[in-house]
Order: structure tokens, then C-alpha cells, then sequence
């Protein structure tokens, strides 16, 4: 899976509250995306085998690499939709529901910079 980067989104996402060569003209608000995924049934027994042993579970990182991805993706277009050209402050969470399911929220401050 290729590594996700600031330059494979639609606009300029950032962990920090500043955009290097760019200035924060207006705070507009809080953006999210929220996204809830199951492992399923075949990845949740073999995942479940594997997590036996000592190591990485494959099963579970590629289903919450995608989960992230996509939150990330709903993020971007709620801030979009806010007006934003940036989000600043970028953060990830995730909380388990349920058996074998995860909610993940990407959230931040939808901006305009110029």
C-alpha cells in the first residue's frame, strides 16, 4: 500500500497549526470524518490465529490502515464543504465497538491560508 502523504490529498493537511511558506487567514472550524469498520468473519478467525503469536497481525493493520485512510478522506471533504482550503491539527482516534469492530475519527481545524 502506497505511504499516504500530504501531496496525495486535495488540499493541504498538516499535524502542526502552521503551513510552512504560508499564512493562516481565518480559522473557519472543527472538521471530521468518522468511519466504522468490521474485520469480518474470515479475517477476524484467521487474524485471531495468528494474534496467538507474537508479531504483527497483518489482518487487523491493513483493515485499519484502510479505516484510517478513508476517515481521513471524510475529513477532508467536511472541511471542504465548510469552505476550507487546509486543516490544521490533524488528529487520528479510535475506539473498539463491539467485537471485532472500530470506529476511527480523523479530525482538525478546517482553515484558509494563503
Amino acid at each position: 500500500m502506497a505511504e499516504l502523504t500530504s501531496e496525495l490529498l486535495p488540499l493541504p493537511c498538516s499535524t502542526t497549526f502552521d503551513f510552512p511558506g504560508k499564512k493562516v487567514e481565518r480559522h473557519i472550524g472543527l472538521a471530521w470524518g468518522l468511519v466504522v469498520r468490521s474485520i469480518g468473519f474470515t479475517r477476524g478467525i484467521t487474524g485471531s490465529i495468528r494474534a496467538l503469536r507474537s508479531g504483527e497481525v497483518d489482518e487487523y493493520t491493513e483493515v485499519l490502515e484502510q479505516a484510517r485512510r478513508h476517515a481521513l478522506d471524510r475529513l477532508v471533504q467536511h472541511a471542504q464543504a465548510m469552505g476550507a482550503n487546509a486543516i490544521a491539527g490533524v488528529r487520528f482516534d479510535s475506539t473498539e465497538i463491539g467485537q471485532n469492530m472500530s470506529e476511527i475519527l480523523a479530525y482538525g481545524t478546517a482553515v484558509w491560508i494563503s
